[in-house]
C-alpha cells in the first residue's frame, strides 16, 4: 500500500481542512522556519501511532477564524494498492466488507458497481480526536461522509487488524540517535525484517542466548546458589528452593540497543560522531529496512541535511530517492536545503507558508523535474537568487555542454530550424538554460559554469542588453571567441550595423513573413530601413504565433543561418574542450585529479 493523500483538519497550525497529494517518489516539504512542516509530520505520526498522545491544549487550534476552538481534530489518510499480494488483497477485501456493511446500515445500494472506494484499490483511514482528546479510528465509505461502524463491530476489527499487519510507520526526527530510533517505531519494523529474512539465524541466535543463560546459572552462579540455599534454609526451613536468574536482555531488546562504531583515523562510537554523520548512518539504516521489509512502510525524515556539507547533502538526496524506489514505501521529507531535493520526475515538492494570523497553508506544489525555483525561493533571503541557482544546478546527466540563452524562444527557434534541415545532431547532448532576459545571462552563465565541469556558453542577441551582458562576462574572463556567442558574429548579418540582431533574424525571411501575414501590424514592435530592405523588430505576439507555426512552415527549408549557429556552438565547444585538455596536460602530475 502507498500513502497517496493526506487531509489534516484543525491540527495545531492547520486551521480548517488542508489536503496534500503525495507522489510515488520522495515527497519534499519546504518553507521558512516555523511554517508548519513539523506539524504535518506530527499529524501523520499521530494518525499512525496508537500510543501517541493527543493533548488538546497543545494540538488543537485555539480558535478557528475567530469563532473559538474547533470541537474535533481529524486526520484522513488515503492509501492505494501497489500490487496484488495476498496481504494487500485481504486488506482491500476487508475494506470492501466494511464499506458494504456501512452502506447497508444506512440503507444504501451495495451491489452497484463503483459504490465503494475498495473497488478502486483505495482505503481511507480516518483518525478523529474529540474535545477531550479521545481517539477514534474509522474508515470512510464512498458517498457517506463522516459516518462509520462501531469500533467493536466485526467488520471494523477485521479491517483494523489487517491494516496493522500490512502498514508500518516510522519517523526520523532531526538529530535523533540510533538507540532512540531502534527503541521507537522502528523497533517493530526491524523485528519483522529479521523475522522475514533471517528467521533461521534468529532461531540460532536465540538458542545461543538460552545456552549462555543456562551456562551462567550452572557454572558461574551455581556455587553462590548452593551457599544461599544452605544459609537461607538454615534460617528459614520452609524455604526449599533458591534460584538465581541472570538478567540477560531478550534478543529484541538487545537489537534495540545496538551500537555502531565508525573508523577513520580512530575508531569512534556513532554517538561520538557529529550530528550530520549520525543522520547519514540512520538514512542508510532506513534504506536497509525499506529494501528488506515485506510490509508497506510510511517513512518520515525531518531535515536529513542537518550539519552536512552541501556535497554530502546531495549524496543524501540520492539515498532518499533510492529509499523511495519501492512502490510500498511512502517517503515524506522536510528540508531547508535545495541540495537534498532531487530532480527525479517521481518526486513532488510542496511549499508551506504561514499567514499573518499564524495559520499554515500550501503556497505551491511542483514535480521535482519541473521549474521549482518559485517554491525554493523561501529557502533564500533573495527569491530571485533561488531561480538563478536552481537553473545553474539543473544540468542533466549525460550533458556535453550547456548553452545559456536569454529566453525560451532562442532554443526553440534553433531547434525548429535544425529539425527542418535534418541537423538536430548539432544540439544532441546540449542542455539549454533560459536565463529570463539578457540582464540575467551573465549571472546565470557564471553560476552554471561553477556548478558543472562541462563547457558552458552564453548565447546573446546583438542589442543594447546583449552587448552589456557581453561586457559583464568579459569581466569574468569569458572569451568572445569561445564562451560568448554574440549574434554579431553571424556572417550574413547586414552590412548596416545600426540595427539589432536577434535570433528571429536567422529564420528564413519568407517564412517569417508568412507568420507576420497572420498578424498584420501586430507582428512588429518597430521597423527600420536597412539598405533596400526593411528590418523588423518582432512582437511578443509574433513570437508566440511563430512557436506554433514554424514547425510546419519550415519543412523542406535549408535554414542555413540556423545551421550556422548550431555549427558555431559545436565549434566553440570543441575549442573549449581542447583548451581544457591542454591545461590538464600542463599541470604537475601530483596536482591532477
Amino acid at each position: 500500500m502507498r500513502l497517496a493523500h493526506i487531509k489534516v483538519s484543525n491540527y495545531r497550525s492547520f486551521v480548517g481542512d488542508h489536503e496534500f497529494d503525495l507522489a510515488e517518489g520522495v515527497n519534499y516539504f519546504v518553507g521558512p522556519n516555523n511554517c508548519g512542516k513539523s506539524n504535518l509530520i506530527s499529524a501523520v505520526e499521530l494518525a499512525l501511532t496508537a500510543d501517541k498522545a493527543f493533548v488538546p491544549q497543545r494540538d488543537r487550534p485555539a480558535s478557528t477564524q475567530g469563532i473559538g476552538a474547533p470541537p474535533k481534530t481529524r486526520i484522513t489518510l488515503t492509501f492505494v494498492t501497489t500490487d496484488s499480494s495476498s496481504p494487500q488483497r485481504t486488506l482491500i477485501e476487508r475494506a470492501r466488507e466494511y464499506e458494504e456493511a456501512l452502506r447497508k446500515k444506512h440503507k444504501r445500494e451495495t451491489r452497484r458497481k463503483g459504490s465503494t472506494f475498495a473497488e478502486d484499490g483505495e482505503i481511507r483511514r480516518v483518525v478523529t480526536f474529540g474535545a477531550q482528546g479521545s481517539r477514534q479510528v474509522s474508515y470512510e465509505a464512498k458517498a457517506l461522509g463522516a459516518v462509520s461502524l462501531p469500533a467493536d463491530s466485526p467488520e471494523h476489527q477485521r479491517l483494523e487488524s489487517q491494516f496493522d499487519r500490512v502498514v508500518r510507520f516510522g519517523v526520523l526526527h532531526s538529530g535523533e540517535d540510533l538507540r532512540s530510533v531502534l527503541s521507537g517505531q522502528f523497533r517493530e519494523v526491524l523485528q519483522l525484517v529479521i523475522r522475514d529474512h533471517l528467521g533461521t539465524e534468529q532461531r540460532e541466535t536465540e538458542e545461543l542466548r538460552e545456552h549462555y543463560v543456562a551456562g551462567l546459572k550452572t557454572t558461574l552462579l551455581a556455587p553462590l546458589k548452593r551457599r544461599l540455599q544452605e544459609d537461607v534454609s538454615a534460617m528459614f526451613p520452609e524455604i526449599e528452593i533458591v534460584d538465581l536468574l541472570p538478567e540477560v536482555p531478550s534478543l529484541d531488546e538487545t537489537l534495540s540497543s545496538v551500537g555502531v562504531e565508525l573508523g577513520d583515523a580512530a575508531t569512534t562510537a556513532l554517538t561520538g560522531k557529529g550530528t550530520g554523520l549520525r543522520g547519514a548512518v540512520l538514512v542508510a539504516m532506513l534504506q536497509y529496512l525499506a529494501d528488506k521489509s515485506k510490509r508497506s512502510l510510511i517513512l518520515a525524515v525531518e531535515e536529513p541535511e542537518a550539519f552536512l556539507h552541501p556535497a554530502a547533502q546531495e549524496r543524501i538526496a540520492e539515498h532518499l530517492h533510492i529509499l523511495a524506489a519501492r512502490p510500498e514505501v511512502s517517503l515524506l521529507v522536510t528540508t531547508h536545503s535545495p541540495h537534498v531535493i532531487s530532480r527525479q520526475p517521481s518526486g513532488l515538492i510542496t511549499e508551506l507558508r504561514k499567514t499573518a494570523d499564524g495559520y499554515t497553508g500550501i503556497a505551491a506544489t511542483a514535480r521535482c523535474d519541473e521549474d521549482r525555483a518559485e517554491l525554493l525561493g523561501s529557502l533564500y533571503r533573495d527569491s530571485g537568487f533561488a531561480k538563478v541557482l536552481d537553473r545553474a544546478t539543473s544540468v542533466p546527466q549525460g550533458t556535453r555542454a550547456v548553452v545559456v540563452t536569454e529566453g525560451y524562444t532562442d532554443e526553440q527557434f534553433l531547434r525548429y530550424g535544425l529539425a527542418a534541415a535534418g541537423r538536430l545532431e548539432l544540439i544532441e547532448g546540449i542542455h539549454f538554460a533560459h536565463a529570463g532576459g539578457a540582464k540575467e545571462v551573465a549571472a546565470q552563465a557564471v553560476l552554471t559554469a561553477s556548478a558543472t565541469q562541462v563547457p558552458v556558453l552564453a548565447l546573446l542577441d546583438h542589442d543594447e542588453h546583449g552587448r552589456a551582458a557581453v561586457t559583464d562576462l568579459t569581466h569574468f574572463h569569458w572569451r568572445k571567441n569561445e564562451e560568448i556567442i554574440s549574434l554579431r558574429d553571424w556572417p550574413r548579418r547586414c552590412k548596416d550595423q545600426s540595427h539589432d540582431i536577434e535570433i528571429e533574424d536567422l529564420i528564413p525571411s519568407h517564412i517569417a513573413g508568412i507568420v507576420s501575414e497572420a498578424l498584420g501590424e501586430d507582428a512588429y514592435d518597430a521597423t527600420q530601413r536597412c539598405g533596400s530592405r526593411m528590418h523588423y523588430y518582432y512582437s511578443d505576439a509574433w513570437k508566440k504565433l511563430a512557436l506554433e507555426r514554424l514547425p510546419r512552415e519550415l519543412k523542406g527549408e535549408s535554414c542555413e543561418d540556423l545551421v550556422w549557429l548550431g555549427e558555431e556552438i559545436n565549434m566553440r565547444i570543441a575549442r573549449m574542450v581542447e583548451r581544457a585538455e591542454r591545461r590538464q596536460h600542463r599541470r604537475p602530475r601530483g596536482d591532477r585529479p
